[in-house]
C-alpha cells in the first residue's frame, strides 16, 4: 500500500513577498463588490493644489463619501489634476455629478463623470480579436503547403 501526505501552502497566511502581494489583490478585487457598480465617481481637471480634505468636503454634499482617491505621481509625489470618489450608494454618486459636472472647484472647470472599471482591476490585459495578421510573401520557388 503507498501513502502519501500532500500539503498545500495558504497563500494568505504565507511570509513570502509574492504571497502577499496575491493576498493584497484579493483584498481590492473585493472591494469592488462592496459598492454599488455606479457609485464611484472620477473628477477630471482638478487644480494641482487640491488636497483630499477639500474634496471630501465638498462631495459629502451629496451624500456618504466612503473614500476618495487623489491621484499622484510616484515620483514628484504631485497631483495628476484628477481624482475617484468612492460613494456608499449610486444615487448619491448620480446627484454628485449631475450637481458638480461642469462646475468651477477652486478656480477651474471640473468635469465629472462615472468612474470605469480598469484593467488593473483584474490584473490582465484585454483580450482582442481583430484581424489576423499578415504572413510574409512566400519567395516564387517556394512551393506552398496544402493541408487538405
Amino acid at each position: 500500500m503507498w501513502a502519501a501526505t500532500v500539503s498545500f501552502p495558504s497563500p494568505l497566511f504565507a511570509n513570502s513577498p509574492t504571497n502577499y502581494r496575491n493576498h493584497r489583490s484579493l483584498k481590492l478585487r473585493a472591494s469592488v463588490y462592496n459598492y454599488p457598480l455606479a457609485s464611484k465617481i472620477m473628477v477630471k481637471n482638478l487644480p494641482y493644489s487640491t488636497e483630499e480634505s477639500s474634496l471630501q468636503k465638498e462631495f459629502s454634499k451629496f451624500g456618504q463619501v466612503a473614500e476618495v482617491k487623489l491621484v499622484k505621481d510616484e515620483f514628484t509625489k504631485r497631483s495628476k489634476g484628477y481624482a475617484f470618489i468612492q460613494y456608499t450608494s449610486q444615487d448619491d454618486a448620480i446627484l454628485a455629478l449631475e450637481n458638480m459636472d461642469q462646475k468651477i472647484f477652486d478656480g477651474r472647470l471640473i468635469h465629472v463623470e462615472i468612474a470605469k472599471l480598469g484593467k488593473e482591476r483584474f490584473r490582465v490585459d484585454p483580450k482582442t480579436s481583430g484581424p489576423p495578421k499578415r504572413q510574409s510573401q512566400q519567395e516564387p520557388d517556394m512551393v506552398a503547403d496544402c493541408w487538405y
